[in-house]
């Protein structure tokens, strides 16, 4: 009886490990599936237009405040999604801005070679709170383009991690005393959003 349970034994064990490798190698060999939603082409390249300022700006010397808020109405899970910590920026209205509005925000091109160092000095940054909350106190009156970023992550049963959420701008006008815009999914910018 000792001797047909290690013959047994011996025959299972030559059975179980080859079928064993052909099924985890069969494992192995299947076709992942790719979220093929967040593919695009290429991205053309535009080269960057000279920066002469913000004339409109720059002239005006009455000040003004900007409060707003940085969310995403979640389709996926329902509610809306804030924006802790990010950064905002408000860039002044200029050949420049105009351009990155026009190409990136909207046609989803990349802008080629370096900004312009009194570009970036020129705009303003805030932070946002824990509910995604931002203010600018004493800026300039004028034009603006209002910009964030706003991404989280969420898993497809099948793909794995998702990035949702991207670029989101929009252009406001500065009067004096207190403006309120938020930034939020009607404000996504086409090329950079998902």
């Amino acid at each position: 009886m000792n001797f047909s349970i290690h013959f047994a034994g011996k025959h299972l064990v030559r059975y179980i490990v080859p079928m064993m490798a052909l099924v985890l190698a069969g494992c192995s060999s299947t076709p992942s599936k790719k979220d093929r939603s967040l593919e695009h082409a290429p991205r053309k390249q535009v080269e960057r237009v000279a920066y002469n300022g913000s004339p409109a700006v720059a002239a005006t010397q009455a000040k003004t405040m900007l409060v707003g808020q940085v969310y995403i109405r979640d389709r996926v899970n329902g509610g809306d999604r804030t924006g802790a910590y990010l950064d905002v920026v408000l860039n002044p209205v200029s050949s420049v801005s105009n351009q990155w509005y026009q190409e990136v925000c909207r046609a989803g091109k990349v802008l080629n070679g370096q900004a312009d160092q009194r570009y970036v000095r020129d705009a303003f940054y805030a932070k946002t709170n824990d509910f995604g909350q931002f203010a600018f106190t004493s800026v300039p009156v004028g034009e603006y383009f209002l910009t964030s970023r706003l991404y989280w992550i969420d898993t497809k049963p099948m793909s794995g991690p998702v990035e949702y959420g991207g670029l989101l701008s929009k252009k406001v006008s500065l009067v004096a005393g207190t403006n309120a815009f938020d930034l939020n999914d009607a404000d996504r910018c086409r090329g950079y959003f998902h």
